[in-house]
């Protein structure tokens, strides 16, 4: 904590290691987003998996300029304000939602330990504060998605377009085709469907409503937001991109793995979509969250050689014949694994596809939607 005594700072040795983690699938299990949606809209699942593969097919297929994945963290709003959410109901959901990775706090509290840690997280500052709570994570430093319902007010007309509009978006189809990162597709006529629906809501019928003020005053955590927010980091803490170890699981955070990848730096994919895994260099499929300070604390002591070793020779009988500089925490590990180790991987251009597709599975067995 700052005020304390810090031997090493004395000594004139500063911090040459650094961490920064995203919440869902390492921290957290819930889809807060998608959850938040379910409780105050009618059908709000699938009103959120709509938004969210607009989202992904403006920015990742489509490719327009102007798009970047998590911008569907500021469409939802108006319409969650619509259907009655209040900024204290939104707090009050947070508290009885919030479900942690087993683990979590124990993990995140031991890397905070030994070197600066930052979590970035597009959740809600509403929700966040409750990870933070349960977490007991007073080292990290935290970049999350704000929002505020209560600053603008709508009228009931206005209301009842905004939930006219929400039921014109749960009436579209969703399709199962997926689409390959970079790789030029023909777009399937149930997503044509999607994108023809959601320009005429986001771009002509929003901006004549009040909501668009209120849409317009979110700052959501989106895949650009993070890079940015992982460079502006380097730069406060005078630690390169080769120096930092990422975790992240969301397609918001292909962009942060691939520049922390390219950097020389650690990038992992923890219980990762099929476009976080694109960007790491070690994936991991995990039910606990032991495994990110096991592969974190060999990080901070010899660098990014021994991670890729301990990834490539990832089996019980190493685990218990090598030296540790902390033989606690390997064993505690392995007392969490009793049976199955956490899958782990080193990804390359050979493996890339199958890790992929393996990680998106188990992400969705393990995680959900």
């Amino acid at each position: 904590m700052s005020g304390e005594f810090d031997p090493v700072e004395e000594r004139g040795l500063f911090p040459d290691r650094l961490f920064v983690c995203n919440c869902r699938g390492c921290l957290t299990m819930n889809n807060y987003m998608r959850d938040l949606c379910a409780r105050f809209i009618r059908n709000g699942a699938h009103f959120y998996d709509v938004l969210v593969r607009y989202d992904e097919l403006t920015a990742y297929v489509l490719g327009r300029e102007e798009a970047t994945a998590g911008n569907s963290l500021k469409w939802a709003v108006p319409f969650l304000k619509a259907n009655g959410a209040t900024d204290h109901l939104v707090n009050k959901f947070g508290r009885e939602d919030m479900r942690l990775m087993p683990g979590a706090g124990e993990a995140i509290r031991y890397i905070a330990n030994l070197m600066p840690s930052f979590i970035t997280t597009s959740i809600y500052e509403h929700g966040m504060m409750e990870v933070a709570q349960e977490l007991g994570m007073p080292l990290c430093e935290t970049a999350c998605s704000r929002m505020e319902l209560d600053s603008v007010q709508f009228g009931r007309a206005e209301a009842r377009k905004l939930r006219e509009m929400a039921d014109e978006i749960t009436s579209l189809r969703v399709p199962k085709v997926e689409y390959e990162l970079n790789v030029p597709m023909e777009v399937n006529p149930a997503d044509v469907k999607i994108i023809k629906t959601m320009d005429s809501i986001l771009q002509d019928r929003i901006p004549e409503l009040a909501a668009m003020s209120l849409m317009e005053s979110v700052v959501p955590v989106t895949s650009h937001k993070k890079a940015y927010q992982l460079l502006d980091i380097r730069r406060q803490t005078n630690i390169d991109l080769d120096c930092t170890f990422y975790i992240g699981g969301d397609n918001t955070d292909f962009q942060a793995l691939d520049l922390v990848r390219d950097s020389g730096g650690v990038a992992v994919s923890f219980n990762g979509t099929d476009f976080a895994v694109r960007g790491s260099n070690v994936a991991i499929l995990s039910r606990d969250a032991t495994v990110g300070a096991v592969f974190a604390e060999q990080f901070y002591n010899r660098g990014i050689e021994a991670v890729l070793e301990l990834a490539n020779n990832w089996d019980r009988k190493y685990l218990k014949n090598e030296d540790f500089p902390d033989e606690n925490l390997v064993e505690r590990l392995l007392e969490v694994h009793p049976r199955k180790l956490p899958e782990v991987f080193v990804v390359d251009r050979k493996n890339v596809d199958e890790v992929a597709a393996k990680s998106a599975a188990y992400r969705k067995r393990l995680l959900g939607q």
